[in-house]
């Protein structure tokens, strides 16, 4: 029996998680790069200035929170590479797909998002103990 598979709604529920995860990630990522611009606003002599990447004059605090909105952003980039990639994936071939297999999300993908995620929560919790 080898019926027609009915995708119904899968690529728009995709789509829709996909699009909350990385409006999640842009939220955490303005609030770092927020913690970050005022990290740079603080008085020059606030903190140790040790030469090295210190020479300039910024803090520790200041290359930690500069350090946490880069890996930010680029968690965020990889979690919208893979967002697209998936969901191209799906709305092409869900007219011509016979098994659900067809569909399946690539290991590498999962593996990729799932690192984005955790390293964009460390990015935060680092930011979080940078700023307070």
């Amino acid at each position: 029996m080898d019926a027609a598979r009915d995708p119904g709604l899968q690529p728009e529920r995709t789509a829709l998680a996909w699009r909350r995860t990385i409006m999640s990630a842009i939220v955490a990522d303005i609030l770092i790069w927020r913690g970050w611009f005022h990290a740079l606003e603080a008085p020059a002599g606030s903190g140790p200035v040790d030469g090295g990447l210190f020479a300039a004059g910024h803090s520790a605090q200041v290359v930690g929170m500069g350090l946490c909105a880069v890996v930010a952003c680029v968690t965020t980039l990889v979690l919208v590479v893979c967002a697209v990639a998936r969901i191209r994936m799906l709305h092409a071939g869900v007219g011509v797909l016979e098994h659900s297999a067809h569909i399946a999300v690539p290991a590498l993908m999962v593996r990729s998002a799932s690192a984005a995620i955790v390293a964009l929560a460390l990015a935060a919790m680092g930011a979080l103990a940078l700023g307070f």
